[in-house]
């Protein structure tokens, strides 16, 4: 469908955003570069992630802004980042950020400053784009959000938790597009950014997660015991912050191989067990996210990692708003990662695994 609407692109200058400012332009007649720093003093964040952004945008000669959001940052992703490692969790910062920054507070700053500086008008609408490897599909009159074309690449998941009333303002170019053919695309361009390698990690830490929270809260974790799931204690470990469910690396322990199958912060303690030991069939999400009106018992399929496989399950209401999700078959699930339940291609909801 053919919009000639004001639109805003988060951009960083690489491949991906690059090929969505190609996409775009063909059918948007005002694009806006944008880009927001989040934490200062690491890469995502750099002058020179920032300047190949801004270059990328004078070339293309469309307005670029770029918003501090730090402190914004820290309060909503950061700080709960730490808060949920302390207590023996795995969260997904970016997750997260999705739900409070990239989409939502970054979005209004933006376009308080687009009407500040007469772009647009308090009643224009802002649409607004990233290089997300997503869908949006309607289904029963209603938006949807689901997996990209490119299998590989997608990433549905990460942004489950937008709000519902959000996705009519999202436009996501890449969604239908293999990642290949995205590079073939930027190269045959002469695009610098086909070349520029791409980070896999969580954007505001560089280093080791342990080291960061150690940083953070100006604390050293103190050595404790490593236990398996009898009670021997099998060795020591250099602090319970350096580890998650379903760790394998790094745990100096003989006759292995060990998983991590509990982190018990209050004790200070790593209970590891063999592969056979890993895993459960019903666990408990929390902060549910929906897409579908969810009141009884549903057949779906969860997905419990980026860029894992999903599982066959029924998840059903509990307590204090959870919802309860039932496993065929035992897999590892670690408190403080997302659920995501599909239908096929389409995201329903998801929440915090409790």
């Amino acid at each position: 469908m053919t919009m000639k609407k004001l639109i805003a692109l988060g951009m960083s200058g690489g491949v991906d955003s690059s090929m969505a400012l190609e996409y775009l332009k063909k059918d948007w007649d005002t694009i806006i570069g944008a880009n927001h720093v989040v934490w200062h003093g690491v890469k995502c964040s750099s002058p020179e992630v920032i300047a190949r952004a801004e270059d990328l945008c004078r070339k293309e000669d469309i307005p670029f802004y770029c918003l501090d959001v730090s402190d914004e940052f820290d309060k909503r992703v950061a700080k709960a980042f730490v808060k949920d490692y302390l207590h023996g969790l795995t969260p997904n910062p970016c997750v997260i950020c999705n739900q409070f920054i990239k989409f939502t507070f970054f979005y209004d700053r933006l376009k308080e400053a687009l009407i500040k500086d007469l772009i647009m008008s308090p009643e224009d609408q802002l649409y607004y784009s990233t290089g997300h490897y997503v869908r949006l599909l309607e289904r029963s009159g209603s938006l949807f959000l689901a997996r990209a074309r490119d299998i590989t690449k997608d990433q549905s998941y990460m942004l489950y938790r937008l709000p519902k009333e959000l996705l009519a303002r999202c436009v996501f170019p890449l969604g239908d597009k293999l990642k290949t053919d995205v590079k073939k695309e930027a190269a045959a361009l002469g695009l610098p950014s086909s070349s520029v390698k791409e980070s896999q990690d969580i954007c505001f830490i560089e280093g080791s997660y342990g080291d960061f929270i150690e940083k953070y809260t100006g604390k050293q974790y103190q050595p404790g015991s490593i236990y398996d799931t009898q009670g021997n204690r099998l060795g020591l470990h250099r602090g319970y912050i350096h580890y998650t469910i379903g760790q394998r690396k790094g745990l100096g322990l003989g006759s292995g191989p060990w998983y991590v199958t509990q982190v018990i912060p209050e004790k200070n303690r790593v209970i590891v067990g063999r592969e056979e030991e890993q895993g459960q069939h019903d666990f408990t999400v929390r902060d549910l996210n929906w897409f579908v009106d969810f009141k009884g018992p549903l057949e779906a399929a969860v997905q419990v990692r980026y860029n894992s496989g999903t599982h066959p399950c029924t998840a059903e209401p509990a307590e204090g708003g959870t919802v309860l999700v039932h496993l065929s078959e035992k897999t590892v699930i670690t408190p403080g990662q997302s659920a995501v339940f599909y239908d096929g291609d389409v995201v329903l909801g998801g929440g915090i695994i409790a």
